[in-house]
């Protein structure tokens, strides 16, 4: 017997309409299995029923059973990621406002739909870093399900390759370098911190207030890293911070007056001042941001260093200078290489200030540069900035993370430089409404960075076909479609490494920096001299490179497991890859200016997919290209699976017909010809 409450779901299937006020447009219409309509929000699956959520503001269970199969698909995949009708009329408003405007600049609409095989590459493309396998292509391919495209949208942003390739991008951002430059401590577990909060799907402001506020060291606290990563470069770290959290580079001002904006050089003072009490490093003193004396030994109590120190000589025979002791003081220094607040440290304007709003000499006091004030009451410094940060009524901060991943999804922000722009730029901007919404829809969100690009991928304009001009930068682009666009580095590699050893790659993980990490992460409070003394003895049998490959042991906390593996995407790899590295010679980062991927062609490039030794590797008659299509059945399904395996389509007439003839006229070597020709045309290095 039913219960009264499924009785009343039941009967609502049939009266929804006539009982409740009309439904806004952004509900899901779920349908029963004898044709019955219900909108309503899905909020998740409880036992047998899933859980709606009426216009009336009612929650109400119906049976899973009720419903037909399309609409318990649809469910089994909401469950995991949230309903999307907000995603839908969101997406439906932006395509609103692109189209008016485009409408108003001569264009009819948005460029062609984007058909199912340029839609499935793409996707797997912006969405994962790679191409999609022969099966995954066909899987789509071959699907008659009405919400597919929706589906895989939302299979791929759950999948593990989603924050894989996001975490490329902002390793550019963040300038994410596996070595510090001055001190020759390793930041592994700083990048493998970013890799575990893309990997939870950490808000992005949360992400960076964690990394603004950290304290300690890598080792206590991986986030520090954003803050350690320029020790001793203190202005040009706060030259950064403006140009990926604000959207302006105020770099310039440190020496001068900015030339052609309104910045001054006061301006520079003031906002690094926010940082002001922020000690970066060991016994560190140096240049004007730093006005007065440092910790000896940060978040440690006085005096442990040199407790520390007496205790090694007077029991385990260091030396003090002695060179057979330096490998132990780059140990205690590296443990000292941390954050910590230092109240006694000020932002000094410097002896060639030439501005207005002090003199040299005089400590700068932490001003915003826009918006409204920081409030400081009862906060740090740096407490108080990160408020400011993410505030509503903080102008730019949702709008310069809104406008970066719009670029992600386009191939062009709407605003360009993505770095450095102005209020006046903004207001000339292309699209002003869609900017607008997209950044009111950011904070809608709670920079929720997966679920915002949701709703830019579930738009007409991003399945569109790509403008294949390339956008003047001095004109105005109106995003009719994506603009056609190279791969990234690290996508040609991954799609190359999916192409050698399949979708498995989503799953292969490297070295972490974890037994690193456990080295350096000493409670100064609490551990025994023996206790860090044993950590000094895990820093002898790991040192420089190695940590990048070093992960803790399960057996044995003390011993380090090393990976060293080619089959890894570029994320698991070292950060940034070597020189004259396959993903170096395609442009990836070295990770020293923000956003300096590169995405010319060059002759190494043409000659590392000509003659390298991955393309040799893929392309050869013992390739896993070439041996996966031995189970498929005479020349024409052979030439399809090459196309289906390289370029994600079906083969036109004349390409069948070619191909058919390349394998009965060399058997096996005629499909690695196909396949070296295929990897070798411009179509598979770019994103259509």
């Amino acid at each position: 017997m039913k219960s009264p409450i499924q009785l009343l779901i039941i009967g609502s299937l049939a009266i929804t309409v006539a009982v409740l006020a009309p439904t806004p447009a952004r509900a899901r219409t779920w349908t029963s299995v004898d044709g019955k309509p219900l909108q309503a929000i899905f909020l998740g699956i409880e036992g047998t029923n899933y859980k709606f959520k009426l216009q009336n503001g009612n929650e109400v269970l119906v049976p899973k059973d009720k419903f037909v199969k399309a609409d318990q698909e649809a469910a089994e995949r909401l469950a995991k990621i949230g309903d999307d009708s907000f995603v839908k009329a969101s997406a439906r408003q932006i395509d609103l406002l692109l189209a008016t405007t485009l409408k108003k600049n001569g264009f009819n609409s948005f460029n062609a739909p984007l058909p199912d095989d340029l839609f499935v590459r793409r996707v797997y493309l912006d969405i994962t870093g790679r191409i999609p396998t022969r099966e995954e292509f066909l899987a789509f391919a071959e699907s008659a399900r009405p919400d597919k495209r929706e589906a895989l949208i939302d299979e791929l942003l759950l999948s593990p390759g989603y924050s894989s390739h996001l975490f490329n991008y902002f390793a550019d951002m963040f300038r994410l370098h596996a070595s510090d430059f001055q001190n020759g401590v390793r930041m592994d577990p700083y990048i493998n911190w970013w890799r575990e909060q893309l990997q939870n799907n950490k808000p992005y402001h949360q992400i960076v207030s964690d990394m603004i506020l950290a304290k300690g060291n890598v080792g206590q606290n991986p986030a520090s890293g954003f803050l350690l990563r320029d020790t001793g470069m203190e202005f040009d770290a706060f030259s950064n911070f403006g140009q990926v959290m604000l959207g302006i580079d105020i770099s310039c001002a440190q020496c001068h007056d900015h030339p052609f904006d309104e910045w001054t050089q006061g301006d520079f003072y003031e906002m690094a001042a926010f940082f002001g009490n922020t000690q970066r490093s060991l016994a560190y003193r140096g240049d004007s941001m730093m006005g007065a004396g440092s910790i000896q030994m940060p978040n440690a109590p006085d005096g442990w260093k040199d407790n520390f120190m007496k205790w090694a000589e007077a029991n385990k025979g260091i030396v003090p200078r002695d060179q057979n002791s330096n490998q132990f003081r780059f140990f205690v220094n590296a443990l000292g290489w941390n954050v910590a607040d230092n109240e006694a440290l000020q932002t000094v304007l410097p002896h060639d200030f030439i501005g207005d709003g002090g003199k040299p000499g005089e400590v700068a006091n932490p001003r915003t540069l826009i918006g409204a004030a920081a409030k400081l009451g009862g906060k740090t410094r740096r407490e108080a900035l990160v408020d400011w940060l993410s505030a509503p009524d903080n102008p730019r901060f949702a709008l310069v993370i809104a406008n970066r991943m719009w670029g992600r999804a386009f191939g062009r922000a709407i605003v360009e430089p993505v770095n450095d722009f102005s209020d006046e730029e903004i207001k000339q901007s292309s699209q002003v409404e869609a900017l607008a919404f997209v950044t009111r829809e950011m904070r809608r969100v709670n920079y929720d960075l997966r679920e915002f690009m949701r709703i830019l991928y579930n738009t007409r304009a991003y399945q569109s076909i790509a403008t294949q001009e390339e956008p003047d930068l001095s004109k105005a682009y109106y995003f009719q479609g994506p603009v056609l666009r190279r791969m990234r580095a690290e996508q040609a590699w991954d799609s190359m490494m999916v192409l050698a050893h399949g979708a498995e790659i989503d799953q292969k993980k490297g070295g972490d920096g974890s037994f690193y990490k456990k080295i350096l992460d000493v409670d100064f409070n609490s551990a025994t001299n023996d206790d860090v003394w044993r950590h000094y003895e895990m820093w002898q049998n790991l040192r420089g490179g190695g940590a990048t490959m070093a992960m803790v042991s399960e057996g044995d906390e003390y011993t380090p497991v090393f990976v060293n593996d080619s089959e890894l995407r570029a994320s698991e790899l070292s950060q940034p890859a070597p020189g004259a590295s396959m993903l170096d010679t395609f442009g990836q980062s070295d990770r020293r200016i923000t956003d300096q991927h590169n995405y010319d062609g060059s002759v190494p490039q043409v000659l590392a997919l000509m003659n390298g030794n991955v393309t040799q590797q893929l392309t050869g008659a013992s390739s896993k290209v070439v041996s996966d299509l031995e189970e498929l059945d005479g020349p024409d399904d052979k030439v399809r699976g090459v196309f289906f395996t390289l370029l994600n389509r079906f083969p036109s007439k004349e390409e069948l017909d070619l191909g058919v003839g390349m394998i009965e006229d060399f058997g096996d070597e005629g499909i690695s010809d196909l396949a070296w020709a295929l990897m070798n045309s411009p179509e598979f290095l770019y994103i259509q």
